[in-house]
């Protein structure tokens, strides 16, 4: 029998802007979300931040150049929602459990990221979503 790609929870919802400046300043007045830093991932071509909504998170994504990923995004859709973030354990685990059922991945070992290691599976794989593997890192 073939293991399934067993998921622990939605780690975050990654949600691509123009300015990311402006979109904490409107989830801070508009949410009351806390402050939060941004981080410069230049490896993946954006700056991007981690914000407490309630029960979950959301990641700010701000293109660091048009033909960035995001950046192309942003120029074919707009800014909104951009990938969903499952949290898991084992990630490598699981994406040789992907790979036994055909899931095409974007990534086929996992890399690090803002909230942890991570790994994406092309959207082609689940019906149109981005989708994001995440193993946090202990506390």
């Amino acid at each position: 029998m073939t293991e399934v790609c067993t998921v622990n929870h939605i780690d975050h919802v990654g949600v691509a802007v123009k300015d990311i400046d402006v979109a904490i300043a409107f989830f801070k007045k508009v949410f009351g979300v806390s402050d939060a830093e941004v981080v410069l991932m230049e490896d993946q071509g954006v700056r991007a931040t981690l914000i407490e909504v309630s029960q979950t998170r959301l990641e700010l994504l701000e293109p660091t150049s048009p033909d960035s990923g995001v950046g192309k995004f942003i120029e074919r859709r707009g800014e909104g929602l951009h990938h969903l973030a499952f949290n898991v354990t084992d990630i490598e685990g699981k994406l040789q459990a992907l790979k036994t059922f055909d899931v095409d991945l974007i990534d086929q070992s996992p890399r690090e990221g803002l909230s942890g290691t991570i790994a994406f599976v092309h959207p082609r794989s689940v019906f149109g979503i981005l989708t994001e593997l995440v193993e946090s890192v202990p506390d």
